[in-house]
């Protein structure tokens, strides 16, 4: 049962009928799948080429199954990426409905929040691992930006290419400074977790890490590789590639192999191209089943960070006198808002929240971060369908039963001093604070489950009206010496007010 006492959306219909968020992204998967598809499609019925002598072609060098392979495998695995996105999201929607919506008012906030995130903004707090992150992030997208500019060129006909002359030596030379920059990111990464290993980036290494930086680090590899080998066999030919000299890591590279015979740098450069995309492909099978999905919902996170309620406020109770709600707080998963979901699929785990966290600093059980994991995992696992945890989980850990509590322990949550240095830290601002204080609120009011240092308070609220069980004619006694406070007797007008 929902405890959410903020304003419920509008359902929009019977729920069957109308198009869900995960709708949108199956939609928008086959459209790139179709795109990708016809951009391999067009080239061979149109047939154009550029005459221009300083100019990179397409494929060069790849056979015509190759590049068949190549545009068939790549639509069919974003369509898939694209199903398996929708299954998390069809999670987020078993959450009740948090008011969230954008409007004129909030719009140039949620821009700003997600400038934020897409910017890096959050991540350069700690100087040093957002420098790092944004090499691999900004690397990549402008790698990302250098293919696509290729394949767009490709697609147009003589007179309205531009790739040549000047501006291909300008764009080769971006690729090269770009996967350069993007390779050092990767080492940096590599470094920072596996040789300096920080205590926050330590205790949750998983073998996915290394698997997404192999992933990373072979694309960067075998693109260098593969540039290398093309310029070099350009070369055996007796093309002059004097214009690649711009392309600053492949040019020196591909003199490496001068005098290899034209078949072997044909052989070579063909292996180069294979090892690039099936790399690529193993980024996109990653992206949606491993924690690289925060590359999108991160941002997508910090875009709805704008909320109603004001900073530190807790979610309000409803009026117990008229609710029909049998139950308070949060228990299972559906209990939580489609936001605080979203969350867990948001997390980094940068454990930038555990670094800061009192509780955990001396010892107590609870760690923000294993919160928000902990509560993806139920999520995840119960999910239909069931997909994979924000994060690689140990075998034995199981998750048999729809309750928050199957992960987390009412010692973790009551070891929280409420401080909110989490949130406040948290550079993608998931609310860690409200999932704790929901399912707090559950554990008091529904199962009695507090720490008996809390007794004597509630008893003493319940029957003085006071947390200390100070008597009501006594309540003034602290302010008898002090000349400026007023002890009012009840039903005396108020002048002032003393917080």
């Amino acid at each position: 049962m929902s405890t959410d006492a903020e304003p419920v959306e509008p359902s929009g219909g019977n729920g069957t009928s109308r198009v869900r968020p995960h709708h949108l992204a199956i939609g928008l998967g086959i459209a790139f799948a179709v795109g990708t598809a016809v951009s391999g499609i067009l080239p061979l019925i149109l047939d154009w080429h550029s005459d221009s002598a300083i100019q990179r072609e397409v494929f060069e060098n790849v056979p015509g199954p190759l590049q068949l392979a190549f545009y068939t495998i790549i639509p069919v695995l974003l369509v898939w990426g694209a199903f398996a996105f929708a299954a998390r999201m069809r999670n987020w929607e078993r959450g009740s409905p948090a008011p969230r919506r954008t409007t004129r008012k909030n719009a140039s906030r949620r821009l700003r929040d997600f400038r934020a995130g897409v910017y890096m903004r959050t991540l350069l707090r700690d100087s040093a691992a957002g420098l790092m992150h944004s090499m691999i992030y900004f690397g990549f997208l402008v790698l990302l930006g250098v293919t696509t500019v290729l394949e767009i060129d490709h697609q147009l006909p003589e007179d309205l290419k531009f790739l040549h002359g000047r501006t291909y030596q300008a764009y080769a030379m971006v690729g090269d400074a770009a996967g350069l920059v993007f390779l050092g990111g990767i080492g940096w990464a590599i470094l920072r977790r596996y040789v300096q290993r920080p205590y926050r980036i330590r205790i949750k290494s998983k073998p996915e890490h290394a698997v997404i930086l192999g992933v990373f680090g072979a694309i960067g590899l075998t693109g260098f590789g593969a540039e290398a080998f093309r310029i070099a066999l350009r070369t055996a030919e007796g093309d002059s590639m004097d214009f690649e000299r711009w392309s600053f890591v492949g040019y020196p590279l591909s003199t490496l192999v001068d005098g290899w015979s034209e078949s072997t740098l044909t052989s070579v450069h063909q292996w180069w191209w294979i090892g690039h995309v099936v790399a690529f492909v193993a980024f996109l099978v990653i992206l949606p089943i491993t924690m690289l999905r925060h590359m999108f919902t991160s941002p997508l996170n910090m875009y709805l960070r704008d909320k109603e309620r004001p900073k530190g406020a807790m979610k309000p109770m409803p009026n117990l006198m008229e609710t029909e709600l049998e139950s308070f707080g949060a228990s299972v998963v559906e209990d939580f808002t489609w936001k605080q979901l979203l969350d867990t699929d948001a997390c980094t785990m940068c454990g930038r929240c555990t670094s800061v966290c009192p509780a955990h600093a001396t010892g107590k059980s609870l760690d923000p971060r294993e919160i928000v994991l902990k509560a993806g995992e139920v999520m995840a696992a119960t999910g239909d369908p069931v997909v994979s945890p924000p994060i690689g989980t140990d075998a034995e850990i199981t998750v048999s039963a729809n309750s928050l509590f199957e992960r987390i322990t009412s010692e973790e949550l009551w070891a929280c001093t409420s401080c909110k240095a989490c949130d406040e830290i948290c550079p993608v601002d998931i609310e860690i604070l409200d999932k704790i204080l929901d399912m707090r609120r559950y554990l008091a009011l529904m199962e009695s489950d507090f720490p008996t240092e809390l007794g004597n308070a509630y008893r003493g609220m319940e029957n003085q009206g006071n947390p200390w069980g100070m008597n009501q004619g006594e309540r003034g006694d602290w302010a008898k010496d002090l000349d400026f406070v007023d002890i009012v007797d009840p039903g005396t007008p108020l002048e002032a007010e003393y917080l």
